[in-house]
């Protein structure tokens, strides 16, 4: 990695401690970070809310940065440090990038292992029990210009719970600021007890949500309109 290029990065993770094993990991997580991407800044988001607002907890994150790309990842990922280079000389071409096709879940077992570990990135060569999800997911790993993100005023803090705010966000910035470009990669997703659809009481809600942003997708002025409706929903919360 070119210690300069890094010097332009933030890091923004949404994480709120919710049970020790997680915690855990997350530590992991962060030493991972000062090793293998040691010039870039980390800021670290959550939110109040009863159930866990990932949007919140990035924009908050987005809001401590002092850089201007956004690298957003999830608490429990990890990947190729080599795709942060990889996808900083793609935003010459791309609005934004998506930098992995395939997402890979690592199980409790190999994760524990990892964790016993200093952090390092495994890589495909250390035998890991994985299970592939469906090829080429929108969340987890993403970067993308600070200007893009303020431009569609960064992630709707309308979906609570898990569940649409990662698709809703790459519908944004396709339709405004332009299509994304991937790598052909793989990120690791660490263990933890699932966390689903099932016992989110605002899935629903979620879902008609999402449902309008795929509607507007490709549709400027629909799109904007959307965005316009979610920051005025964020102001009416920030107000009360």
């Amino acid at each position: 990695m070119i210690n300069h290029m890094l010097k332009h990065v933030s890091v923004l993770i949404p994480f709120r401690p919710d049970e020790p094993y997680r915690e855990k990991a997350f530590k992991w997580i962060l030493e991972f970070y000062k090793k293998m991407l040691p010039d870039a800044e980390i800021c670290i988001g959550s939110c109040n809310s009863r159930l866990f607002c990932k949007s919140a907890a990035v924009n908050e994150a987005a809001g401590k940065s002092t850089r201007n790309i956004f690298v957003i990842a999830d608490a429990d990922i990890i990947f190729d440090p080599q795709s942060i280079e990889h996808s900083l000389f793609l935003l010459e071409e791309a609005a934004w990038v998506i930098p992995y096709t395939q997402v890979l879940d690592i199980s409790k077992n190999s994760t524990d292992k990892l964790l016993r570990r200093k952090p390092f990135w495994p890589g495909t060569a250390e035998n890991l029990e994985v299970t592939k999800r469906t090829p080429r997911a929108v969340g987890g790993l993403n970067i993308v210009p600070r200007k893009h993100f303020e431009s569609v005023g960064g992630w709707d803090e309308r979906f609570f719970g898990w569940g649409g705010e990662d698709d809703s966000f790459c519908y944004t910035l396709d339709t405004i600021c332009g299509k994304h470009k991937r790598l052909q990669k793989d990120i690791l997703h660490l263990w933890h007890k699932p966390v689903k659809s099932k016992g989110n009481p605002n899935y629903q809600y979620n879902r008609e949500l999402v449902k309008r942003y795929y509607r507007a997708y490709g549709n400027k002025n629909l799109m904007q309109r959307i965005i316009e409706e979610k920051l005025r929903s964020r102001r009416e919360m920030n107000n009360k």
